[in-house]
């Protein structure tokens, strides 16, 4: 079959390109398009039509801004979807393009659409439910407590388990010693788009201070997509911050303790066994703080708290994030301390709840089974 599957972020990418690879095990003669990344055109022998980079702008004003050019490359991939003809469209989260620019075309040319990593409605902006509705076959659900709302909402849909474990089983098995925690530690998880890198990073680095002066280490993981001038302006004032490329996995295997931003990053840290505190500042810090606890439909921001159902992990959003409460939180996590100590048996709540299985693998025969069934 051929597989055209649309990612627009780091994470997608990485987790597209897991099951690309489970979709070639399961399949054959399976061939592929897509937009994406460099682990989706490792996995699928080719380039991506668009990479997810020139596309991957975040905040209203930001998208705004480049629209013209977020169009443009919209095109490109709607002119490479009717020219591959796809036997099915497999969208991976990126919930904004894929609704507005890849589902409508998939239901024009009356191709079928499974849903890969479903957009968080059950948190926000659940109206779309109404347009997935239309426009989907089937979905893949990566969290446990998502089946039962989207079947509520009457879509057809599939737990296949959470990738974050593929990646982490992955990651295992390519690196079979074991890794020891270095005490002295501090991993910054910044995020993967310039604008999380504007309004976190620097609040990280100032808490990191105080760590830094007793003699601790601090190491950056640089997200795949980001160069080092991306990184320069920040780090020109702190040259003993260690900036890690392509080992975010291991960093936290090794770190004590992380500071991350909100997103799937978090689950990683915490599946890794190493404490963390989330962060998420954006522009408009209070503003950003009001609109969540008002607007949306969650009580956390955090993947660990959401599948916990409880406040596991402090969440610093928006004007609630300083460096000096980032710092006072991530010294709270320091060895022999109640509160590392309690993150340390909710992790190992977490991993019981999401397993150690491969999701990828599963995702690909339910997501083939159920074409087959709609022959």
């Amino acid at each position: 079959m051929r597989y055209f599957l649309v990612a627009g972020e780091a994470s997608g990418d990485l987790h597209a390109s897991a099951l690309i690879r489970a979709l070639k095990a399961e399949d054959p003669e399976a061939s592929f398009a897509f937009m994406g990344g460099d682990k989706m055109a490792a996995a699928a022998g080719l380039p991506p039509v668009v990479h997810y980079r020139d596309v991957a702008f975040m905040g209203v004003v930001s998208v705004l801004k480049n629209y013209r050019t977020i169009r443009r490359r919209a095109e490109r991939v709607q002119e490479a979807l009717r020219a591959f003809a796809p036997d099915v469209v497999i969208p991976v989260d990126f919930a904004d393009f894929n609704i507005r620019y890849i589902l409508p075309l998939a239901e024009e040319l009356a191709i079928p659409s499974v849903y890969y990593i479903l957009p968080k409605l059950w948190a926000w902006r659940a109206g779309r439910i109404k347009q997935l509705r239309r426009y989907l076959s089937h979905a893949l659900c990566i969290l446990p407590f998502e089946v039962d709302y989207f079947r509520q909402q009457g879509l057809s849909v599939s737990y296949v388990g959470n990738p974050c474990v593929d990646a982490q089983l992955s990651y295992e098995a390519e690196h079979p010693e074991p890794i020891a925690r270095e005490t002295d530690l501090l991993a910054l998880l910044p995020g993967s788009r310039k604008a999380e890198l504007r309004e976190n990073l620097p609040l990280m680095l100032q808490a990191s201070e105080a760590h830094l002066e007793a003699g601790g280490r601090v190491a950056l993981a640089a997200a795949p997509g980001m160069t080092e001038a991306d990184y320069a302006p920040y780090l020109s004032a702190y040259p003993q911050v260690e900036l890690v490329w392509g080992d975010s996995y291991g960093l936290i295997r090794r770190a004590a303790r992380a500071a991350v931003t909100s997103g799937t990053a978090t689950l990683e840290t915490a599946l890794a066994g190493c404490p963390l505190v989330v962060c998420y500042g954006m522009g408009g810090r209070r503003v950003l703080r009001w609109i969540f606890e008002h607007c949306f439909r969650v009580r956390y921001v955090s993947l660990v708290n959401l599948i916990l159902d409880r406040p596991t992990v402090p969440e610093l959003l928006g004007d609630k994030l300083s460096a000096a409460t980032l710092r006072h939180q991530l010294e709270l996590l320091e060895e022999g301390q109640p509160a590392r100590e309690a993150q340390l048996e909710a992790f190992a709540e977490l991993e019981a709840q999401l397993g150690r299985s491969y999701s990828a693998p599963r995702a690909a025969r339910t997501l083939i089974e159920q074409l087959q069934q709609q022959r």
